[in-house]
């Protein structure tokens, strides 16, 4: 069934569900991570890709990518889709998020103003670093595994 739900519906009840996902790089190779509110509802203080967010009603994947893009990095970019992903259902507490994920990737040096509501704080990661990020677990489960495949599209020099 297709219909329209809220977030905590979509949490509460493991509803599948559209969402986006943006890497962005800058220009020495560095690639953008953030961190999550530590006040948020959804694994609070993690690390994620550079930005992420859900697809509203009428909105393609593209439009809510830009969205979120402006409104938790305060950057416009173009962008370039990289693919589609249906992600496991990921489990926290009593929460299930089940998503079809597109991933986008943005290349830009502009300067980044942060929603302080969203994000704790973002922080450039080189190849290495963002390795060490996949391998160790600081990552929301769902970053880790779109982090893998960004990295096996676009591999990063060290």
């Amino acid at each position: 069934m297709v219909g329209e739900s809220t977030l905590g519906d979509c949490l509460e009840g493991g509803l599948l569900h559209r969402a986006v996902a943006v890497v962005v790089s800058r220009s020495d190779g560095k690639v953008i991570l953030q961190q999550r509110s530590r006040k948020d509802r959804w694994q609070p203080g993690m690390w994620t890709l550079s930005c992420t967010g859900h697809v509203k009603r009428g909105e393609s994947y593209e439009e809510a990518a830009s969205r979120e893009l402006a409104e938790e990095l305060g950057l416009r970019s173009s962008l370039a889709t990289l693919g589609k992903y249906l992600l496991p259902p990921i489990r926290e507490g009593e929460l299930i998020e089940r998503e079809w994920v597109a991933l986008f990737a943005a290349s830009t040096d502009a300067p980044i103003n942060i929603d302080p509501v969203e994000l704790e704080s973002v922080e450039g990661f080189d190849g290495e670093g963002l390795r060490a990020m996949v391998e160790g677990g600081g990552l929301t489960p769902d970053a880790s595994l779109l982090l893998e495949e960004y990295l096996c599209l676009r591999p990063l020099r060290t």
